[in-house]
């Protein structure tokens, strides 16, 4: 059911110019899980940042290759299905635009890249979406504690309001 609901709201293609893509992986279950990072430290860009799985786009890759990779290289996922995508979102103080691209997962066990991931936030999906908060810089989230802001919050606010669009309320949108 999850599955279906979101592919109803999701774009069915990739659009705009981006040069980086990301996977929004959501863990199916009775109780759906959203996944994120913590950037290392040691990064160049968005260091120490809440974040999804990504990275920048290499050679002819499209922007769904680059997101399971990225996916695959910093979690070991490799079961993702993708669903759909969200409009492109920028990391603006790199100005970096990038593609959002919605994945279901089955596994929960996860194999970090030390060198890239410093944390894994597995959380309540229902309950992220929920801990939505507009502020003085946009919108935000919080995700197992930690406040997700900045373009990964940007990506969240898209979904959370394509699911009140078309659902109502979140609430709705997890009902049976």
């Amino acid at each position: 059911m999850l599955r279906k609901k979101l592919k109803e709201i999701l774009d069915k293609k990739p659009t705009g110019n981006v040069v980086a893509a990301v996977l929004v992986p959501i863990i199916e279950s009775s109780d759906p899980k959203l996944v994120m990072i913590i950037r290392s430290k040691n990064l160049k860009r968005s260091a120490g940042h809440i974040a999804f799985p990504g990275g920048m786009i290499e050679d002819n890759e499209e922007p769904v290759d680059t997101a399971l990779r990225e996916a695959r290289e910093e979690l070991g996922i490799c079961d993702a299905i993708v669903l759909g995508y969200l409009k492109p979102k920028e990391v603006r103080e790199y100005r970096i635009k990038l593609c959002p691209v919605v994945g279901i997962i089955k596994n929960d066990k996860f194999k970090p890249d030390n060198i890239e991931v410093s944390r894994v936030l597995v959380d309540s999906f229902k309950n992220v979406l929920k801990s939505r908060r507009v502020v003085d810089w946009g919108p935000c989230f919080e995700c197992c504690g930690e406040i997700v802001w900045g373009a990964s919050s940007r990506v969240l606010d898209e979904l959370y309001l394509r699911i009140v669009k078309r659902y109502g309320s979140i609430d709705s949108f997890f009902e049976a």
